[in-house]
């Protein structure tokens, strides 16, 4: 059964049923642990016992300051939760280089034979991907609690934040990972355009006369066919919402004109990104989305690796009086992404209405 995945979709999955696990965090400079919980999709959070600034003076209270804010990121998080998991492996090693050669990403190839009495047995051997250098980059971010939150008991101002900082985060980890596929300037040989056929599945030169649905299923067909012939079988599609409705359809099995369709084959997952934005101060951030209009067909894992050096680390710090700041939270990560597109996308333009 092919899978959908998407933000709300994910979020929807996440108020079902009980959710718990550990969530670790640095405080002077060991590694600690506090609990998350959601329950039907209520997260349990934390409250602090005194103001923001009293905190910090001992390492008790900075520790449950620090799980305040730790769990309050945890839920932004669960607003924008990640979605390139099934295209990406998941690599984490603190002892990673700063960059690694494209030959890194290998994979191994056996094959056996039948063997005669006094032959050579046959080796496998490994190949490599031929995809780009990744680099692994730092980022970071950070907010200050002012003694206005604290003089006039906004603590809600400071939950958000919190959470603020949770919604950035995997909203920077989605972008990472996925705008490579669709930003791509794809050759030729990775690129499928519109194909329009009249209800008898006959194909024409343009969108006259054309039966939409069963136009965008042999588009999509076709961009299928073209992963496999080029031994880059896909099983994922990266689309933009505004075409799930009609991928859907055109995908799933119905008649038309008494004749039968059977489910297209072959596509385990749909993952839709539409991007993100926000407002920091006056200014305006965003990451594009998916084109409407264009999938993506992509063969996953092999050519896709999620680095992972140091994920975020958040630290709470004394703030500044001489701005009224009663703390700095800072967060920071490590990451890098190795995107092999060339060699496991197909870019697909979807035929006109």
């Amino acid at each position: 059964m092919m899978k959908t995945i998407s933000i709300e979709q994910l979020k929807e999955k996440r108020r079902q049923g009980t959710i718990e696990m550990d969530v670790p965090f640095l405080l002077n400079g060991e590694m600690t642990v506090v609990k998350k919980k959601i329950v039907n999709g209520e997260m349990e959070t934390y409250e602090l016992g005194k103001p923001v600034g009293e905190m910090m003076t001992n390492a008790t209270t900075r520790k449950e300051f620090l799980q305040k804010v730790v769990l309050d990121v945890e839920m932004g998080k669960e607003e924008v939760p990640t979605l390139y998991g099934p295209i990406y492996d998941r690599i984490e090693d603190s002892n990673f280089p700063r960059e690694f050669e494209a030959k890194w990403a290998q994979y191994g190839n056996v094959i056996f034979f039948e063997h005669a009495e006094g032959e050579e047995v046959k080796f496998g051997s490994l190949s490599a991907e031929q995809g780009p250098i990744a680099q692994i980059k730092g980022y970071s971010a950070g907010f200050e609690y002012t003694k206005e939150i604290q003089m006039f008991n906004q603590t809600f101002n400071l939950e958000l934040l919190n959470r603020a900082f949770g919604e950035a985060y995997n909203a920077m980890l989605n972008h990472m990972h996925l705008f490579p596929i669709f930003k791509n300037n794809y050759k030729t040989a990775n690129k499928t355009g519109p194909v329009y056929v009249d209800s008898d599945r006959k194909e024409l030169q343009d969108k006259t006369g054309s039966h939409y649905l069963l136009s965008l299923r042999e588009t999509i067909k076709q961009g299928l066919t073209a992963t496999r012939t080029a031994k880059r079988p896909a099983t994922i599609l990266l689309a933009n919402s505004a075409d799930q409705y009609d991928l859907e359809e055109a995908m799933a099995s119905f008649t038309i004109n008494a004749t039968p369709h059977k489910a297209v084959s072959g596509v385990d997952t749909i993952i839709y990104y539409d991007g993100w934005e926000t407002n920091v101060g006056k200014k305006s951030y965003a990451y594009d989305g998916v084109p409407a209009g264009k999938v993506f067909a992509v063969r996953p894992k092999r050519g896709f690796k999620e680095l992972i050096k140091q994920d975020m680390q958040i630290n709470a710090t004394m703030g500044d009086a001489s701005r009224l700041v009663e703390s700095q939270v800072i967060g920071d990560f490590w990451r890098g992404v190795f995107a092999a597109v060339d060699e496991n996308v197909q870019e697909i333009t979807l035929p006109g209405k």
